[in-house]
Formats: structure tokens, C-alpha cells, sequence
């Protein structure tokens, strides 16, 4: 079985391998149970999936992880542990956007569901846009803590208006240094069917449960249920069959999803599906494509890969699942001392066994660029009578968007979306440091510029891979059978190492995303 160990905490990738990844690490690899440890350390996430070799080892897990928490970095948030092994997608209904939460309610009180994805859908949510010309003398860690208060005040004027007149001083407000903006959140993928753009909702099973069983429990839940209108639709795919999953990776462009989802609806015969659309990650140049489609004996899944990839363009079309479909997957893990060279030598690869006739799917996952790493100076935090806090608040908007939410209501449960407020700025053109030059934090003879708190420096690009605690960067392989694996393997003995290098044969990695 296999579990992924997640922990969230500030700092670049190549901090976070030695402040979080490692006595992770250390900690998992002690106990014997465990037969592989695969670590991803990117910027503000540590993931470590360990293969463990029986279920019962998965309470020392939690022990172990107990225990190292309190070595972790003071931020680190405590790790989190997800099972990953027999969870599959059951079912998925496309509906309008406005029936994703009903329909995301009803297939999470089904029984054995264990998981539920959305896409299509962006957030609600309040933005306060922040103009950096005009933040001169404003402090904030002040503006960021009264934005905080609004969202605790039980005044019942309307959140937006009371957010435009927070004080930040004897003379300003709010809206006199940012823009109020009430939009939706921009949604992490697309999602279409032949009707259009829609909101997808995925059911996935819990670990051991049966797909086919799971999708008959759900889809009256989910879609008879939870019908309040006569306009409502609920498209169930598959509709009686098991869900098909088929993946491509192509280069991003606006009309992707649509022109994508055009051609896929005038062919002829093709079962029920659905197509999401999700922009590159951090690194990577290609956009990622997922086909959603009911099984049919009339239109078997080689007829589903070859409509997909004329409509795509690309003979690179992978089944991810069902498993009994599912093309062969492999990873190569090129490793050796100098990490420049290692990603050079596993985009040279990759290049190798594109033009292999069996593979259906190539992913380098190598490192991507450097980029610049704010430190706090704490000795001249306490020589200015700054606070910690105070400094990192600055620090977090100066490198992006500040999430603010308000105070979660009885029961624990999480804030409602009209209860959370984005501070971002209006321009964030130019370098990192030019803007903590720009931005104020409160100090005891008056704000100061975050640029005398800190450092600025050069950091390694993310995400850093580790096999077993070896640095590696892994080639992602999709074969049509374990027999194309033949081919690769003679690519690999051509590919000329230097000294102190090798490409090492893997099975599967296991999907690190959280």
C-alpha cells in the first residue's frame, strides 16, 4: 500500500528538502516496513509517498510522523496523511456551475466515496487590489490586521462597504490606496461536454471499494436528489458502464478546452464523456488534458484514443484507467551528483523515446528555473522592534496573493466563501525586491520599508525529486504494453553517461499531487 505524507510551510524548494524533507525522511525510513520512499520538495509543499509492504505498518506511520513534527520549522503545518492505493474515479457528473455544491454534497454522503473533485469552478471571492503607488507610509501588517477585524466585526453592513472605509490612519481608508473587486476566483481547470462549458464533479472510491458499485449508490444521489428546478441538468458519465480516463499533454493556448470539445461532440457514436482542461504546472510547457468516457462495447476505448488524439493531434494519448485498460507506466530516475547535468541527461532521454511507435505519454520531472528567496533578518527585527509576524505578512504579498479569512463560525466548521478576502497588487511587474523596497511594516518610530528587514537572494528552482533520499529527476513513461518497455531499454543503453551517472528502471510513481 502506499500513503503520501504532505507537510505545507514557506520557503523554496531547495530549504524545505533539508528543513522538511529530510527528517521525513529519516523518520519514515526507519521503520521497517517501508519498501520506497518517493519525495517531491517544491516552493511551500513537501510531499513524501511511502510504499509501505501491509496495511498494519500505517500506524507506526502516524507515530513516527507524531514525533517528528515538533523538529520541523516553526511555520511547517502539521503533516497530513492521505491513503492512495485502490482509489479510483467512479463516476463524474457535469452539471451547471451553480448545481456543483449540491451535487459535490450528495456524492460526498454516499457511501463509499472517498474522495470528490471539482472543476469549472472558480471561488467567491472579496479582492482588495492593492495600488503600490500609493502605499507610501502605509504599514501592512496594519492594513492586513484591519482587514482581519472587518471580517470578525458582527456589524450587518455589507462586507464590501465596510472593507472601503477600514481606517489605516488619521487620513486614509481603504479605498484610497486599492481597488474592491467581488469576482470568482479564476477555477484551477475547465471542464466541457458536448453541451459546453459545464462543472464537472468526480467521484472517486475509497481505498478497496468497487467503482461500479460506488456509481450505482451515487448517481441517484446526485443527480435525482438533487433536482430543485426544471432546468436543471445532471449528465452522469459513465452512464451505466465504468469511467474511462484518457490523458494528453499539449501546448496551452485560450481556445484549448473549446476547440478540443467541438471536435470530440461531432463524433459519431461516442459515449458519454466529458474533457477538463488544467494550465501548465509550474516548469512544465504543456497544458493538461483528461478525457472522461463511459465504456462501450460499440465504441471500444481504441476507438476513444484514436478520436482523441486526431482531435488533439498528438499520437501521445495515455488510458490512465480503468486499471484493466490502463496503459503500462514506468518511471527512469537518471541520478549522479550534479543536478544540472541530471535534468540535462533526462531531457535528452525524453527526446530519445518520443519517437518510440508504443509510447503514449513523456513527462520530465526536472527542476525548473532559479528564483530569487526572501530572508528575514532577525537581528534587525529585533533591533527595530518589529515582529516576526508583522515581517512575514509583508514578505508573503510581496511574493503573491494573501489570503485573509474570517473567523470560523460554531463547530469548527470552515469559513463560508464571503467570509475570506484576497489582498493582492494591482502590478507586480518588475523584481521581487524592488517591490519589498515599496511595501511598509509598523515599527516603534514609524513604518519602515520591508527592504531593510530582509535579504533578497538567489535560490534553486523547484520541484527537487528524491528516490529512496536520492536526488533524481524522474522520466514519466506511458507504453502501450509491457512489451514496448523493450524499445526504451535500448534507448537507455544508447544514451552515452557521463562518470558518476546512471539511469535506474522504477515501476509506477505514484500520482505526488495533492
Amino acid at each position: 500500500m502506499q500513503v503520501r505524507v504532505g507537510v505545507a510551510c514557506p520557503g523554496d524548494a531547495g530549504e524545505l528538502e533539508a528543513e522538511v524533507a529530510v527528517p521525513v525522511e529519516e523518520a519514515l525510513a526507519r521503520l521497517p516496513a517501508v519498501r520506497q520512499l518517493h519525495t517531491r520538495s517544491d516552493d511551500g509543499r513537501v510531499d513524501v509517498v511511502a510504499t509501505l509492504g501491509h496495511a498494519g505498518a500505517l500506524e507506526a506511520v502516524h507515530d513516527v510522523l507524531t514525533g517528528v513534527a515538533s523538529h520541523l520549522p516553526a511555520a511547517a503545518e502539521h503533516p497530513v496523511i492521505h491513503r492512495l492505493d485502490g482509489v479510483v474515479p467512479a463516476l463524474a457528473i457535469a452539471t451547471r456551475r451553480e448545481f456543483a455544491d449540491p451535487v459535490r454534497t450528495a456524492l460526498e454522503r454516499t457511501a463509499g466515496v472517498g474522495r470528490v473533485d471539482r472543476c469549472g469552478v472558480g471561488e467567491p471571492r472579496l479582492a482588495v487590489v492593492l495600488d503600490r503607488t500609493r502605499l507610501a507610509g502605509v504599514a501592512i501588517d496594519g492594513l492586513v490586521a484591519a482587514v482581519t477585524a472587518a471580517l470578525a466585526d458582527p456589524d450587518p453592513a455589507p462586507l464590501f462597504e465596510r472593507l472601503a472605509a477600514v481606517p489605516l490612519g488619521a487620513s486614509l481608508q481603504l479605498r484610497d490606496v486599492a481597488a474592491l473587486q467581488k469576482d470568482l476566483r479564476p477555477p484551477p481547470c475547465r471542464a466541457y461536454t458536448a453541451r459546453g462549458p459545464v462543472a464537472l464533479v468526480t467521484a472517486f472510491t475509497q481505498t478497496g471499494a468497487e467503482p461500479l458499485d460506488v456509481a450505482a449508490r451515487a448517481r441517484p444521489h446526485a443527480v435525482d436528489l438533487v433536482s430543485p428546478t426544471a432546468d436543471f441538468f445532471a449528465d452522469a458519465i459513465p452512464e451505466d458502464t465504468e469511467l474511462a480516463i484518457l490523458a494528453a499533454a499539449l501546448p496551452p493556448r485560450d481556445d484549448l478546452g473549446s476547440s478540443l470539445a467541438t471536435c470530440l461532440a461531432a463524433v459519431p457514436d461516442l459515449p458519454a464523456w466529458a474533457l477538463t482542461v488544467a494550465d501548465p504546472a509550474p516548469g512544465e510547457p504543456h497544458a493538461r488534458v483528461r478525457l472522461l468516457v463511459g465504456l462501450s462495447t460499440t465504441f471500444p476505448i481504441g476507438h476513444v484514443r484514436n478520436a482523441l488524439s486526431q482531435c488533439a493531434g498528438t499520437s501521445q494519448v495515455a488510458v490512465l484507467a480503468p486499471r484493466a485498460h490502463a496503459d503500462h507506466a514506468l518511471s527512469l530516475h537518471v541520478q549522479g551528483p550534479d543536478p544540472d547535468l541530471r535534468a540535462g541527461l533526462a531531457r535528452r532521454l525524453a527526446e530519445r523515446l518520443a519517437g518510440l511507435p508504443g509510447v503514449t505519454g513523456l513527462r520530465v520531472r526536472a527542476p525548473g528555473p532559479g528564483s530569487l528567496r526572501v530572508e528575514l533578518r532577525r537581528d534587525e527585527l529585533a533591533a527595530r522592534g518589529v515582529s516576526v509576524d508583522a515581517a512575514v505578512t509583508a514578505v508573503r504579498l510581496a511574493g503573491g496573493p494573501l489570503t485573509v479569512d474570517g473567523p470560523p463560525p460554531p463547530g469548527g466548521l470552515r469559513p463560508e466563501p464571503d467570509l475570506a478576502v484576497d489582498i493582492d497588487m494591482l502590478d507586480r511587474t518588475g523584481p521581487i525586491d524592488q517591490l519589498v523596497r515599496q511595501l511598509h511594516v509598523a515599527a516603534p518610530a514609524g513604518p519602515i520599508p520591508v527592504s531593510d528587514l530582509v535579504r533578497v537572494q538567489a535560490s534553486s528552482g523547484g520541484p527537487l525529486e528524491r528516490i529512496d533520499r536520492v536526488p533524481t529527476v524522474a522520466v514519466e513513461v506511458r507504453l502501450r504494453s509491457a512489451a514496448d518497455g523493450d524499445a526504451v531499454r535500448r534507448a537507455i543503453n544508447g544514451l552515452e553517461l557521463p562518470p558518476g551517472f546512471v539511469v535506474v528502471q522504477g515501476g509506477e510513481l505514484p500520482d505526488i499531487e495533492p
